[in-house]
């Protein structure tokens, strides 16, 4: 079960994302590797996505620079590798700005410019956004919610 766990996530995984995660836990030396229990927490916070530590653990991530907040700047960076994924795929043409425009919309930050972790818990939801930053097939489900809402379950 781990193992296909961790092939699925480093294949849906975006580059920053999968680099930063493999850094940031862990008391291995090699880069670019975490030991088990970084593992396990990385599993646990990907498999629960709406819990509130969970959103903690990947904006930790996301705020590459610790200042609290994420930018512009912190959602380019990890929609820049789900879009290339999304076009490697021949999908439809997409526009990045109107998906950073769609976050900020979901989001509403307190200050307009910067998304907290508070404003991330409180727009209720934190997981889609996490999804849509860092796993190409998370983007494709928020891209296909519509749709995949009017097929009937088998």
């Amino acid at each position: 079960r781990w193992a296909s766990k961790a092939s699925t996530a480093d294949a849906d995984a975006t580059d920053p994302a999968s680099k930063l995660l493999s850094k940031s836990k862990g008391k291995t030396k090699k880069a670019n590797h975490m030991d088990f229990p970084a593992f396990v927490e990385l599993v646990l916070a990907w498999e629960n996505k709406k819990h509130p530590a969970s959103l903690a653990y990947f904006f930790k991530v996301f705020d590459r620079q610790k200042k609290g907040y994420l930018t512009n700047n912190d959602i380019n960076l990890f929609f820049k590798y789900v879009h290339q994924r999304w076009v490697e795929g021949e999908n439809y043409e997409l526009q990045v700005d109107d998906v950073k425009d769609e976050i900020y919309d979901m989001v509403k930050p307190e200050d307009g410019l910067n998304i907290t972790l508070k404003d991330l818990r409180a727009c209720k939801m934190g997981d889609t956004i996490v999804s849509m930053l860092s796993d190409i097939t998370g983007f494709w489900q928020y891209d296909s919610r519509e749709s995949l809402m009017q097929e009937p379950e088998e």
